[in-house]
């Protein structure tokens, strides 16, 4: 993936984010290739909007190992850890993440980015996913 990839799917899931506009008080998380979102959900909680993306993978036997997330909600262990047992590589947020979930994704050789939204993000492991580092 590219840093510009990464911030246009961050930018796709604010597009597709109906609810939180109308509201102000929700998540949303999606199952994405690098070019573009496969599955968006909207939940009040954002381990719940996880869970359904995780659900749909399972129910209709979707590869994940090349694939994936992009969320709203604050990157704490137990997300990552979902998307660790999802098989999928690659976890983004627009918020920030934990410091426990940052150093799990180091011991596990996830690609962790978090604050990704308008030209910037933090990169807090890219396991040699994202490229023109």
């Amino acid at each position: 993936m590219t840093p510009e990839q990464i911030l246009q799917l961050s930018a796709e899931l604010d597009e597709r984010s109906t609810l939180y506009r109308a509201t102000g008080g929700c998540h949303n998380a999606s199952l994405a290739t690098p070019e573009g979102i496969l599955i968006f959900r909207e939940d009040i909680g954002r381990h719940n909007a996880i869970d359904m993306i995780c659900g749909e993978c399972f129910l209709e036997g979707i590869p994940t190992h090349d694939k994936l997330i992009v969320s709203t909600g604050r990157i704490a262990s137990e997300i990552l850890l979902k998307t660790i047992r999802l098989g999928v590589p690659i976890l983004v947020s627009r918020a920030a993440a934990t410091r426990f979930s940052i150093d799990l994704a180091r011991r596990t050789n996830m690609t962790l980015v978090g604050r990704a939204r308008k030209e910037r993000m933090v990169i807090y492991n890219h396991a040699g996913r994202i490229e023109g580092l």
